[in-house]
């Protein structure tokens, strides 16, 4: 026989709009999709979360084969009827933990961001994060001065985006030495875990995943390198992805920005094939954030370009750019002009000096300069030797006069032996071996052996290797060497210069015996058994020869000082992540700990790594030809959160040399400009580049005084300049601070009531609290913080706190190695090992979480009080529910938590439970805070006048939610008038940019001016954006109708949520 089964009965038939509980959670309705066809019998609901724990997370369901799926009214079950009163502090951190989590849209310049944040707070990193809020769509380009924090003010315009749920997907793509440092400062400054996405984690995922997944959907965070981005098998499927998706809710970050604009040395810049790439992939992005220090490189049309990127709507490239057009989504400012307002946030002085080396009588000697010729340190004596430098250095001109190479390769030859005699005699034996295989002689590779056709392969995740680039070097030299002819004298100088430079390659230069003295008056005396000083020294070079070099004279001299052999640590390009991780690390780690005193860097180390920890003085060993990058290499160092006041960065130039003199030139005017012009000068920077291209002769002089005088930086300064004034900027200032202060007490933000609420959660899961210790750090003591024994459950959790783990050292070995201490203000300094916990950090994310559950997916607490006061002599009851008003896609537009208080009388009568009876009542909800910070434990409050409120709490909620429904329904229609202004206003802003923009293009086009372009490649992309502007044109027409619209809908209301919150009995002491 069968048992008959009653059927499950169907819950009724939600509507969009409707919140629905399934799964132990709550839903906003977003679509009802009824069955196509009269056999299927199944309703499909699309739902968006609206539970704190899992807010936005989206889910699709067959609403009949649902378990207990259901349409409800959230503030009928009112608090339930509680057994138990919770501890005043565990209700305390429940309240907490609400309030930080509340976000609205209301006011665009309340932000939240900044204090979830593991960093020390600067005001002028919030001027990124209030213009972007300012924006109906934050298109904003973050154009401040090296060593500013734009990183970090990226950070927090991305996490207060994804708190306001407008962000579900990130790219962040960013040259491949910083993809690292992007991933880590993410997710230990903001809690934000990216993946970085190259060959390897392609590899993992198909593997986990299968082939048929696409890799781009597996995450929604990602950062990826310009390098591995320009490969066609991961760019398309991504750009495929973002076409099925959709642009909403997506933000783009492009860090370094300026690589992507169009380039060219001539009049009219050309889109290359990055600037066409990154054009397409943009529009494709709801949002977009560009990065650069160096925004501008003289051409209005690549200016446009890179801003029409940025903001289709508010700039087309080929149309002037207006002041007024920039201002709204620009961020500019200066070292300089920080330091000249006193900035609290102190920015090292750099001081540049220049280290002349002089042959006398057999003897080398060496003066300290600064760039305006006065002498930091005497004269020293470097002992005795020979100067092959500067004979090769005339032997080399002499051949170059007599070999007289008409091709533009073949003077390539020369000017390459040029540079590389400028760097070391090393370097240039090599690469003379290499040209003069052409001629017979043995050919010799990088490494010393014979060359083969074959490279070293490309790293695309982290750049070409320095070997790889030495070995591409050499194919060149000895395939345009092999078209030239030599006669009998200029092969007699050759042969020579192969002898001299053979016999000196190994022995120390001039420069190394300078670099040796300030070593050993810096550093150690190199004697044998000597000690070092804590301090450090960045070594820059651009020539893996002249590293090698370097790197084993450096050994020999330091043999034999103590632990010799581990001071000195290697930056080369190619490395990979976690080497190059452990190599930071190191050099920004404490001296006591680490021993390296020395690094060693090619230019893979010059851009985006921070290196400023514990070190202040750098030296070039050779000056680039391209100034920009010796601002680069300085720029590791002289960065915020440098500890030293002033910084020291040293360059070498040969007295006697004619091509120093050039140099010394070069240097100096690149201080004098970056300390004028800032990263502007990147535009001089790039014309004195060019002047040095043919390399280094009698006119190279009056050439680089040409280009520092450059119209381009006009043009420059009238389209990015103009807005950047100390007075601006003051007044800037000023209103962060003010919007800062206004924001914190909104927020009512304080690491102490978040240290209160780790250890209330903490003790909800079974653990102890956290233990004050003592840890000294660079000689401080600071008060830090041990981490209970947690569940194993948390194990996964706890990873965010652990020390570094090493190379090759077994996940569950370092498991067992004792937590990091924390603390809950920003450590001092990059390299401190205590840790931040922040409220976006995983640790604490994962006990609010548990908090903001509470009535929904966990009961942990009753959510109701009783707290012992004695400020006043009534007992008084205040209830809270919280408010919350979504819109498209249930994006929170507006949260608070509505508070009503009413006097509570033992025996019921007059003014029993009446809200807001007297002054006295909202004095009640003003003074709460402290009032709970005050609070005895439970204990306080007999058993008997528990029981007795206990008993009363269903009824006295019950009675006062009408007043709290009350407050709630004037605080909404107050929070829906200020979003229906916000719309209208922002939608008549884009109308008015929009209707700019068409005046713009129409101006443009009734020019009808055909620019006088020699080149057929400038005419063609001139050609190419008038058809261009023609298209925009007739876009705007259709966009002046829609955008204003659908702008205007972002900031509508579909749903009101009111949810009861809890309760807190205030009981007189004296009672």
């Amino acid at each position: 026989m069968y048992r008959h089964v009653a059927p499950v009965p169907i819950a009724p038939m939600p509507c969009a709009g409707d919140i629905a509980q399934v799964r132990h959670r709550q839903y906003l309705v977003n679509e009802v999709i009824a069955p196509s066809d009269v056999r299927e019998q199944h309703t499909l609901v699309r739902l968006t979360c609206l539970d704190d724990d899992a807010q936005g997370r989206p889910l699709s369901v067959l609403w009949e084969r649902e378990l207990a799926a259901r349409v409800i009214r959230p503030e009928q079950g009112g608090l339930g009827t509680p057994e138990r009163f919770d501890e005043p502090r565990h209700f305390a951190a429940y309240l907490h933990a609400l309030k930080w989590s509340s976000v609205t849209a209301t006011e665009a310049r309340l932000f939240q961001a900044p204090f979830r944040a593991g960093i020390h707070l600067m005001n002028h990193q919030l001027t990124p994060l209030k213009k972007a809020l300012e924006l109906p769509r934050v298109n904003l380009f973050i154009a401040d001065d090296v060593g500013l924090g734009k990183t970090i003010e990226a950070g927090l315009v991305l996490q207060e985006l994804i708190l306001r749920q407008r962000v579900d997907r990130v790219l962040i793509v960013c040259p491949a030495s910083v993809t690292l440092q992007w991933r880590d400062e993410m997710e230990k400054r903001f809690g934000l875990r990216f993946e970085i996405f190259n060959s390897e984690f392609v590899s993992r995922r198909r593997q986990e995943r299968g082939f048929q997944v696409p890799v781009w959907a597996t995450h929604s965070r990602f950062i990826v390198s310009y390098q591995t981005l320009r490969r066609s098998e991961y760019f398309e499927p991504l750009k495929t992805l973002l076409e099925e998706k959709g642009h909403h809710k997506s933000l783009l970050v492009l860090d370094e920005a300026h690589v992507v604009a169009p380039a060219s040395a001539s009049r009219y810049a050309i889109d290359t094939e990055t600037t066409r790439s990154i054009r397409s992939l943009a529009e494709r992005f709801e949002h977009r954030l560009f990065l650069s220090a160096t925004p501008h490189n003289g051409h209005s049309n690549s200016f446009s370009a890179l801003l029409e990127m940025l903001d289709p709507q508010r700039f087309t490239r080929g149309t002037r750019v207006r002041e007024t057009q920039l201002a709204p989504v620009m961020v500019r400012r200066l070292k300089g002009d920080l330091r000249a307002l006193g900035s609290s946030q102190r920015y090292p002085e750099r001081h540049v000096v220049g280290v002349r080396l002089t042959h006398d009588s057999g003897r080398w000697h060496a003066e300290w300069l600064a760039p305006d010729g006065k002498t930091v340190e005497q004269r020293v004596d470097l002992g005795e030797a020979s100067a092959p430098e500067l004979e090769l250095s005339q032997k080399l001109a002499r051949y170059t006069e007599l070999m007289a190479p008409g091709t533009k390769q073949g003077r390539l030859v020369f000017i390459n032996l040029q540079k590389r005699l400028l760097s070391s005699i090393e370097a240039f034996h090599r690469t003379l071996s290499i040209h003069a295989a052409a001629f017979g002689a043995g050919a010799l590779a990088p490494d010393g052996g014979a060359l083969t056709g074959d490279t070293a392969p490309e790293s695309e995740e982290h750049g070409e290797t320095d070997d790889a680039l030495e070995l591409s070097f050499a194919e060149t030299i000895r395939e345009h060497s092999q078209d030239l002819s030599a006669s009998v004298q200029a092969r007699k100088l050759l042969d020579d210069m192969l002898k001299l430079s053979a016999r000196h390659r190994a022995a120390r230069d001039a420069k190394l015996r300078a670099l040796l003295h300030w070593i050993r008056k810096h550093q150690c005396p190199l004697t044998r058994g000597a000690a070092w000083k804590p301090r450090r020294v960045i070594i820059f070079t651009e020539y893996g020869d002249t590293l090698r070099y370097l790197k084993e004279q450096l050994t020999a001299a330091f043999e034999g000082t103590q632990r010799g052999d581990e001071r000195i640590l290697m930056l080369t390009g190619g490395i990979d992540d976690v080497k190059r991780a452990e190599v930071q690390a190191a050099f920004n780690g404490a001296m006591e700990e680490f021993p390296v005193r020395v690094l060693l860097a090619t230019d893979a180390a010059r851009e985006g790594i921070n290196l400023q920890g514990h070190c202040a003085d750098l030296f070039h060993i050779d000056v680039p030809w391209n100034p920009s990058r010796m601002e680069q290499r300085n720029g590791r160092i002289d960065r915020a959160l440098q500890p030293a006041s002033t910084v020291r960065c040293g360059y070498f130039i040969y007295g006697q040399r004619a091509e120093d003199v050039v140099l010394d030139t070069l240097a100096r005017k690149v201080e004098t400009i970056t300390r004028e012009l800032g990263s502007l000068g990147c535009v001089l920077m790039d014309q004195m580049h060019d002047a040095l291209a043919s390399g280094i002769t009698k006119g190279t002089l009056e050439r680089l005084a040409r280009a520092a005088t450059s119209t381009r930086t006009e043009v420059t300064k009238r389209e990015l300049e103009s807005q950047r004034t100390l007075q601006s900027l003051r007044k800037e200032l000023d209103a962060i601070g003010e919007l800062r202060d206004r924001s914190g007490q909104v927020m009512d933000f304080n690491p102490v009531l978040l240290r209160d609420a780790l250890d209330v959660g903490f003790e909800l899961a079974g653990a102890g609290r956290l233990e004050r210790e003592a840890i000294t750090e660079e000689g401080r003591t600071l008060e830090a913080w041990k981490v209970p024994a947690l569940p194993a459950s948390w194990s996964t959790t706890l990873d965010s706190i652990r020390p570094r783990r090493e190379r090759d050292e077994a996940a569950w070995e370092w498991r067992k190695r004792p937590l990091s201490p924390v603390v809950f203000d920003a450590p001092p300094g990059v390299s401190s090992k205590l840790v931040h916990l922040h409220l976006s950090h995983p640790l604490v994310q994962r006990v609010l979480q548990r908090f903001l559950a509470q009535g929904f997916s966990a009961n942990d607490l009753s959510r109701v009080t009783v707290v012992q006061t004695q400020r006043d002599a009534v007992a008084r009851v205040i209830v809270f529910g919280r408010l919350s008003l979504f819109g498209e896609g249930a994006a929170r537009l507006h949260d608070e938590v509505v508070s009503v208080s009413a006097r509570w009388l033992d025996g019921g009568g007059r003014g029993h439970l009446k809200p807001f009876a007297d002054e006295a009542d909202r004095k009640a909800i003003d003074q709460l805070e402290t009032t709970l910070a005050e609070a005895p434990a439970l204990s306080a409050i007999s058993k008997a006048v528990q029981k007795r409120l206990l008993a009363s709490v269903e009824s006295d909620f019950s009675k006062l939610w009408p007043a709290i429904e009350e407050q709630a329904s004037v605080r909404e229609q107050g929070a829906r008038k200020k979003l229906a202004a916000r719309g209208a206003s922002e939608a008549k802003a884009l109308t008015q940019i929009l209707l700019t923009q068409r005046e713009a293009i129409q101006e443009a086009l009734s020019a009808q001016l055909e620019l006088k372009l020699d080149a057929r490649a400038e005419q063609d992309q001139w050609r190419r954006d008038k058809v261009h502007l023609e298209q925009r044109l007739t876009a705007l027409g259709r966009e002046l109708v829609e955008q204003p619209e659908s702008l205007k809908a972002t900031y509508a209301v579909r749903v009101a949520r009111l949810v009861p919150v809890g309760m807190v009995y205030l009981w007189p002491g004296a009672r």
